[in-house]
This record gives structure tokens, C-alpha cells and sequence, in this order.
């Protein structure tokens, strides 16, 4: 359900407008002026409503839509109901994400452009037009923030730092020691720049390395909720262009992450390791520091990688290996263990055997066999 108190709906959409936002023609029989009031799930939708079709499980909840229209792909087109027009696209959740936002938004993230007289603001920064802060936030000396960016209540922003045009700070973010790109999403609790895990262990106890590095952020990134990416310790941290990083994410010092890369909730990822270009990491997947892992990489959920992974493919499993050969490990195990439970069976069923014989031969006074 799309609770009002907190989602704006927009006007009804056309469906000659859809296809012109989806760039696809308006199919055959289908009215252009037809208005669409929602983009709703398969069991939700009415007449007058879209729906959309991305995975072959909810086959069911297709076939008994009531939805006037459905983003599909060709290869399903032959199950959508007689009275649903299929809209066919190359990727139908893509087409649903675009369509989304034409319909609602978020109440709450109405950009609006003012300084709040609650913000705590140092006379060095700079805050170019466009910009809103939120009370109880403090700007502190010499940072930068361009135009557009939109600063949440009670964000930190400590001495230097430098906050690219029409970024989103969330509440309760603290950033320093960072250079921030354009377009950058960061989700609320957020805490970037802080010191780093970094200390040397002697004779003499613990001494703390003091971390003198930057956090460098690229364009069009998000960070999710309460991730914590620490500076460098000489050189810098780095998180490339178009990278998504979900809720619960360690990044540690000297971290670089390349472009278009997504990463799950839960993943932990120790100093000075390299990620390549458009890798995808599942949740709670933990890398080793020092470690090298080349482009195009897939990394299954609770993976431990504790060697370098210089090639493109999927991996799996502690430590982590090839997907299939994964697979095959695991396959194995199952039956050696299923082969064991049924050897112990047999064994069972042999020692008593062998008890009721031995108590029948005394019961019946049969003696031994020489």
C-alpha cells in the first residue's frame, strides 16, 4: 500500500505519454488519450491502472491482473490476459522505476531553498544559490557546498570539505575530510571521513598511526543509511562514479572502489583493497585487506574473499572460489553427508540384527556356530 502521509501522487498520466517516456510505440488497439491513474502490483491493479512483470515466479499474479496495460518483455507476452494491453519493453523493472517517479514522490524531500536561522554556519563557508539547510546543522570553516544541494537536519560538516551541485545530505550525516561529487545521495546516520582502523602493535603496547588521508567521492553516488567509510591513512579512499552502496556498509581506509559498482547491506571491506569497474557484491560479504579484485566481478552473498580475484566471473563460498566449483563443493558435502547418515543406518540395523539373533539363539537354547 502507498501510504499518502508520506508519498505524493501526481496527475494521471496518458498512455501516449508513457510510451513516449518508455520511447515505444503506442501498440495497436490501445487508445493514446487513455489516462493511468497508478502504477501498482499485478494483484492491486484496476482498470486503470499499469502494472509490470519482471520475474517469472509471479506467472500466476500476471494471468489474473484486472491492470489496463503491463510492462513486459516479448518473451512473456503470450501470458499477459486477453484484456490487458502488453506494453513490451527490453527490461520491465527498468520501465517501472522511470514510470515510478512520473506518478509519486517522497513528501519529504521537496527541495527548498533557504538557510535556516537554526543552523549553526561559519563565516568562511561557502554556500552557493540554490542550497537549503535544515536547523541544528553546522557548516563549519572553508567548506564548499554548489548549488542545489540540499542539507538535512542535524548534519555535520567539518572544516574543508567540498560538496558537489544538487547533492542530498540526509539527517544526521557527518562528513569530513572529503571531497564530495555532484549528485551524490547520502542516506541518514551516514558518517564519512572519520578516522580509520589504523594502529601499530610493539614492545611499547598500541600506538594509534594517525590517518592524514582524504575521502574522494565520485559523481551520481548513493550511500546508504549508517555506513561508515574512513579517510585514508596517507593516501586516499576512493568510491568512483555511479556506485551504489546499500545500508550497513564498512569501507576502510585507503578502500578504492571503481565505477558502477554495487555493493549489499552488511559488507565489510578492509584497508587498501581495489575494486574494479561494475562489480556486484552481495550481503555480508567480507574482503580481506590488500586484496586486488578486477572488473566485472560478482561476489554471492556471505562470501570471504582472502585472495585476489583478478578476472571477471561470480564467486562464492570461505574462501571464496569459482560459483560452479562452489556449487559442486557444496553438492558434495551434501552427499557425503547423506552417504554417512545412511552407512550409520545400515550399521544400526546390523548391531541389531545381530542382538535380537543373539538373544533368540539363548531364548531358544541354540548353541554358537563353531
Amino acid at each position: 500500500m502507498i501510504d499518502g502521509r508520506f508519498f505524493g501522487k501526481k496527475s494521471s498520466i496518458t498512455m501516449k505519454r508513457i510510451c513516449e517516456i518508455l520511447k515505444i510505440e503506442v501498440p495497436r488497439h490501445c487508445p493514446p488519450t487513455k489516462k493511468i491513474s497508478n502504477i501498482a502490483r499485478m494483484n492491486d491493479a484496476s482498470a486503470n491502472d499499469i502494472t509490470f512483470f519482471h520475474n517469472a515466479k509471479y506467472i500466476k499474479g500476471l494471468e489474473g491482473t484486472n491492470a489496463f496495460a503491463c510492462l513486459i518483455s516479448e518473451k512473456h507476452v503470450n501470458s499477459v490476459p486477453k484484456a490487458t494491453i502488453p506494453l513490451i519493453v527490453r527490461d520491465p523493472y527498468l520501465s517501472y522505476a522511470i514510470l515510478l517517479k512520473e506518478f509519486y514522490f517522497i513528501k519529504n524531500t521537496n527541495i527548498r531553498h533557504s538557510i535556516s536561522k537554526k543552523a549553526s554556519i561559519a563565516k568562511t563557508a561557502i554556500i552557493e544559490d540554490g542550497c537549503h539547510v535544515s536547523d541544528f546543522s553546522v557548516i563549519s570553516d572553508d567548506v564548499v557546498i554548489r548549488g542545489g544541494t540540499f542539507i538535512g537536519e542535524h548534519v555535520t560538516v567539518l572544516n574543508g570539505v567540498q560538496i558537489g551541485e544538487n547533492s542530498y545530505i540526509e539527517s544526521h550525516v557527518t562528513i569530513g575530510f572529503a571531497l564530495v561529487g555532484k549528485s551524490v545521495y547520502i542516506k541518514s546516520g551516514a558518517k564519512i571521513g572519520q578516522q580509520g582502523f589504523g594502529f601499530h602493535v610493539g614492545e611499547a603496547g598500541i600506538t594509534d598511526v594517525l590517518q592524514v588521508g582524504r575521502v574522494i567521492i565520485g559523481d551520481d553516488v548513493q550511500i546508504g543509511a549508517n555506513c561508515t567509510i574512513d579517510r585514508g591513512s596517507i593516501g586516499d579512499t576512493r568510491i568512483g562514479n555511479n556506485v551504489r552502496l546499500d545500508n550497513l556498509i564498512h569501507i576502510a581506509h585507503n578502500v578504492e572502489i571503481g565505477d558502477y559498482c554495487v555493493i549489499a547491506a552488511q559488507t565489510g571491506i578492509a584497508g587498501s583493497t581495489k575494486i574494479g569497474n561494475r562489480c556486484f557484491l552481495g550481503g555480508q560479504v567480507g574482503i580481506a585487506g590488500h586484496i586486488l579484485i578486477g572488473d566485472d566481478v560478482n561476489i554471492a552473498a556471505q562470501s570471504g574473499i582472502m585472495q585476489n580475484i583478478p578476472l571477471k566471473g561470480k564467486v562464492a563460498g570461505t574462501p571464496a572460489i569459482n560459483v560452479t566449483n562452489w556449487h559442486r563443493q557444496t553438492i558434495a558435502v551434501r552427499k557425503l553427508a547423506e552417504k554417512r547418515k545412511s552407512s550409520e543406518l545400515q550399521n544400526f540395523l546390523m548391531k541389531l540384527k545381530k542382538f535380537f539373533h543373539g538373544t533368540l539363539r539363548v531364548f531358544l537354547k541354540i548353541p554358537k556356530e563353531p
